[in-house]
């Protein structure tokens, strides 16, 4: 394969330019799917915001075994063991699928008590309720494509992964007005397009892993021989996502309740929309870094630590390069990035002057990320995991406890960059280590040959 012969740095492009497209659509759609539901009010972009942690803690399970059988499927490919890759390959639908019948059925039976966790207000209420019933309950047929594409990729198939992203953003931006305005269907018309387009992309992600004769792997029904030793092998690598997810949802609620307790529902709204604005970024990102953790997956189970090395530090580079050119972006032009997702000035005004707070330690996010996630892939989940906590929970809780009293909302958002900057520093560091590591590694390898 040619991930273990191609140059480096031409192959970290042939797989993340792809992957970057692909993220890239996903969040225009993310972006346009806000934009769209602003304009029927603030308060129903408020309900995107408060019930993020629910979809937050949803995903954590889609990553655990989406990312863990990715990368485990990159390691067994570049060990030569192909019958292995495929069982994973077919452990990852099948428990995606489980996974999500029973959140789906946990959500609804307690529905009225998670609402309640949320302080949600009553303005806000209804459009809440009606966008995340319909959200959770069409996400069993339509997530479990999103977990397929990590392996897509891992297989160095990143050009297909972006083909079927880029047709369901654009068809979920097509439906949202048609949904949402012309049906009159409001919030509820945005949950409804967006698990059409969701359901599309799963449909075809299957039928390409059972069809296409060109992947590495194939799905297959199958009696898989030590199922649970590969699952729990798959799951552990998957785990720093999961930590990351399940953490990112506590604190995405302690901050929503803090944004309440000092601010109002219009807070909440600004967050949402500098959520956005980083998902924007945060998606090309992590298309690089899914390029980079294909070549490094397979190129670490081969045993080619040179090329891991040169892949880490190209993924490294570029990441920093494109953090510090959003983060002029924003620090230049906050309301005109604001202005694309509100006509309500007031709104305008309090989130454009809170980005750049929020959003100050941008330029080392890229790293970060590059970081965190290459530890995951290369089986080094307790680092990955330090990385996480830090990032999410260990430093922010404190520092909004701490700042919010006495600075009110803008504590809120100085304390996100304070972990941000925190957790990056420390995250730089580990990968300078590993980068030796793999140096001398290498070096050694070379000797004995």
């Amino acid at each position: 394969m040619k991930l273990g012969t191609e140059r480096v740095s031409k192959l970290l492009w042939q797989l993340s330019i792809p992957a970057i497209l692909g993220m890239l659509s996903s969040a225009i759609f993310n972006i346009v799917d806000r934009i769209y539901v602003g304009r029927i009010s603030s308060y129903a972009l408020t309900a995107v915001g408060i019930t993020m942690p629910v979809q937050i803690i949803q995903m954590a399970f889609i990553l655990l075994v989406g990312i863990g059988t990715s990368a485990l499927i990159s390691i067994r490919l570049g060990e030569g063991k192909k019958d292995e890759a495929e069982d994973i390959l077919y452990l990852a639908l099948k428990y995606i699928v489980i996974f999500l019948v029973l959140f789906a059925l946990l959500f609804m039976v307690f529905l009225d008590p998670i609402l309640e966790l949320l302080s949600i207000s009553d303005n806000v209420i209804p459009y809440a309720k009606e966008y995340i019933v319909i959200i959770i309950i069409g996400s069993i047929i339509g997530i479990p494509g999103y977990c397929l594409n990590n392996s897509l990729r891992s297989i160095g198939k990143s050009g297909v992964s972006m083909k079927i992203i880029v047709i369901t953003s654009v068809m979920n931006i097509v439906l949202d007005p048609i949904f949402i305005f012309v049906f009159k269907m409001g919030i509820a018309g945005a949950a409804i397009a967006t698990v059409i387009s969701q359901t599309t992309l799963t449909v075809y992600v299957i039928y390409a892993f059972i069809n296409r004769k060109d992947f590495a792997i194939n799905l297959k029904l199958r009696k898989v021989n030590g199922e649970f030793a590969l699952l729990g092998k798959s799951l552990k690598l998957g785990m720093p996502s999961f930590y990351i997810q399940i953490l990112a949802a506590l604190v995405n609620l302690f901050i929503n309740k803090s944004l309440l307790k000092f601010g109002n529902d219009l807070d909440v709204a600004a967050i949402t929309i500098m959520a956005s604005i980083y998902s924007f970024y945060h998606m090309v990102v992590m298309g690089l870094v899914q390029g980079n953790n294909s070549i490094c997956g397979y190129n670490w189970g081969a045993k080619q630590y040179a090329r891991v090395r040169k892949s880490l530090e190209l993924a490294l580079l570029y990441s920093f390069l494109l953090s510090v050119f959003l983060f002029l972006v924003i620090i230049l032009f906050p309301q005109l990035l604001v202005s694309i997702f509100t006509d309500d000035i007031g709104l305008v005004e309090i989130t454009s002057a809170g980005i750049r707070y929020y959003l100050c330690m941008l330029p080392i996010i890229g790293p970060l990320t590059v970081s965190s996630q290459y530890f995951q892939v290369v089986d080094k989940t307790k680092l990955s995991s330090i990385l996480a906590f830090l990032r999410y929970g260990v430093i922010i809780v404190p520092a909004i406890l701490i700042l919010a009293p006495r600075l009110g909302i803008k504590g809120v958002y100085i304390s996100n960059a304070m972990s941000d900057g925190i957790s990056g520093i420390v995250a730089i560091i580990y990968i300078i280590v590993e980068l030796i590591r793999l140096r001398r590694t290498d070096q050694t390898i070379s000797i004995q040959k």
